[in-house]
């Protein structure tokens, strides 16, 4: 039953990949300036030229501009970014606490992206729309989304060739892991995001592109029915018996992990199925989503898979 239910999860997810994602308007083409786009808010965004000053808020909508080539067009960071490093050394336009338009304005951004997140979107729309810098708002649920970004981006920046490339390298290499995996059923995982000591653990929840990562990588959340559902118990991991657990995170907290007192009678523990999985290939929506998949697969399948430095 599990391996239909992945099975089929994952033929369907690629199904809708092979589809194409984003559209030039009509009367367009690829050369064509000024040129408009469609956001997650449903905006219609129109940009004048091909943007030169770049301000991208989040790790993952800067690492989606540099995938693309944009390295050299970003002027400014938020201050929680750490990847790539050609980037860090520019401005910061804010953290946790809030984002500053003035500094954006100053700097002469001529695009902002931005995700509705830590009231990014409350912050800047409304200053930047006075003025007159273009905000393109994107929103990373899924995978297919992640993909579906990256041909926006793409479109917006004036990048499409960039964009076509990296989708399909993607969709390729997902394609076949999905072949190598389509007659081994798949392994049963507690995925960890973090830990709270004795107030819980949180795992990954159904339906994000976290669970798509899992899944292509040949396996299934045990808690992948509880929708909604991320935080759980030590109890609910005892009673769920994974046939592995993965940390997303480093060997310190695998090790904090098989600390825990009474853990050792799970069988994941018990048989050394234990993994750390690096937090920026699985927990930020860009284009490393893909090394997450592979590196995921092969701490579950690691006669099947090598790592990506292999």
């Amino acid at each position: 039953m599990f391996r239909r239910r992945f099975l089929a999860g994952l033929g369907g997810v690629l199904a809708a990949m092979t589809m194409p994602r984003w559209t030039v308007a009509s009367g367009q083409s690829d050369d064509d300036w000024p040129r408009e786009v469609t956001d997650a808010l449903g905006r219609r965004i129109g940009i004048a030229g091909p943007p030169t000053r770049i301000v991208p808020v989040f790790s993952s909508n800067t690492e989606i501009v540099a995938a693309l080539g944009g390295t050299g067009r970003i002027v400014a960071i938020d201050g929680l970014t750490r990847y790539p490093p050609e980037v860090l050394d520019r401005p910061r336009i804010g953290n946790r606490i809030g984002f500053s338009p003035d500094i954006i304005a100053r700097l002469g951004a001529d695009l902002v992206i931005l995700t509705p997140a830590r009231h990014a979107a409350a912050q800047l729309l409304r200053p930047m729309s006075l003025a007159g810098i273009p905000v393109l708002v994107l929103e990373h649920p899924t995978l297919v989304r992640i993909l579906d970004n990256i041909g926006l981006v793409g479109r917006a920046i004036g990048s499409e060739p960039e964009a076509q490339a990296l989708t399909r390298a993607i969709e390729d290499e997902l394609s076949a892991l999905a072949e190598l995996f389509a007659s081994r059923p798949p392994k049963r995982v507690y995925f960890e995001t973090g830990a709270a000591g004795r107030a819980g653990f949180r795992s990954v929840r159904p339906g994000t592109y976290t669970d798509d990562i899992l899944r292509h990588a040949g396996g299934l959340n045990v808690f992948g029915d509880r929708t909604g559902f991320s935080q759980v118990s030590g109890e609910a991991v005892f009673r769920a018996d994974p046939d592995h657990i993965l940390v997303a995170g480093t060997e310190a907290d695998v090790a904090a992990l098989l600390a825990r007192p009474h853990w050792n009678g799970i069988r994941a523990v018990a048989a050394g199925r234990v993994d750390a999985i690096p937090r920026g290939q699985v927990l930020i929506p860009g284009p490393r989503v893909v090394e997450g998949v592979r590196t995921v697969a092969h701490a579950l399948h690691p006669d099947l898979v090598s790592t990506s430095s292999e």
